[in-house]
């Protein structure tokens, strides 16, 4: 059946023990966004996951046991997408926000990141995790909302601020090491050394081993 004639891209590895050929362009392909509207309506009630530990968090089990967890293991379609990555589609958009709200997300003792589906190319992608972060030890005189601000773009993304409380909710990236102290300087030049504490943290990423 078909032509016989075997094409060879160059430059080429022959691997003769193993009697395969293997490419070593490493140039991309382009891919093309032909249907991107009809794309983004599709998965637009979707939730975009990722394991952290991936030794511990086997993909297929996870996304059998979380929906069960939830109670919406008839309302839920999950799909393994490679990589450690893996894709939840709701029917409804109450449903979504329902998980989201029961965030942060964790399996098998390790966290997992888990998100709003976006049109994002990129090979960590997701890596976002939102967390209540508690804040202790700033001199009160300091105790202000642009204080607070100023610490936690040092952790992420702010989203919310609770001044009374020294609560902030923060989008951490999963791919930088957490910070759980941190020395602040006062006007006057004085330093002192802050406490940070994430509510809901079980064993996040490299510590969960």
């Amino acid at each position: 059946m078909g032509s016989s004639n075997r094409f060879r891209s160059t430059p080429m590895v022959d691997l003769k023990w193993k009697g395969i050929l293997y490419e070593e362009d490493d140039e991309p392909i382009l891919l093309f966004d032909e249907d991107d509207v009809h794309t983004i309506r599709e998965y637009r009630m979707s939730l975009i996951g990722k394991v952290l530990n991936p030794k511990k968090q086997n993909v297929e089990k996870l996304i059998q046991y979380m929906p069960t967890q939830w109670k919406m293991q008839d309302r839920i379609t999950a799909n393994g997408l490679g990589n450690g990555k893996f894709l939840f589609n709701f029917a409804s958009e109450e449903d979504l926000q329902a998980v989201l709200k029961q965030g942060p997300f964790h399996y098998n003792f390790c966290m997992f990141v888990l998100v709003r589906w976006e049109p994002i190319v990129h090979d960590d992608y997701p890596w976002i995790i939102p967390f209540w972060v508690e804040i202790s030890g700033i001199p009160l005189h300091l105790w202000t909302v642009k204080n607070l601000k100023n610490i936690g773009r040092k952790l992420g993304h702010v989203d919310t601020i609770e001044l009374e409380a020294g609560r902030l909710l923060i989008d951490v990236d999963t791919r930088k090491p957490l910070v759980f102290k941190k020395k602040v300087q006062s006007p006057d030049g004085e330093e002192v050394t802050i406490t940070i504490k994430y509510d809901l943290l079980f064993k996040h990423s490299t510590v969960c081993v």
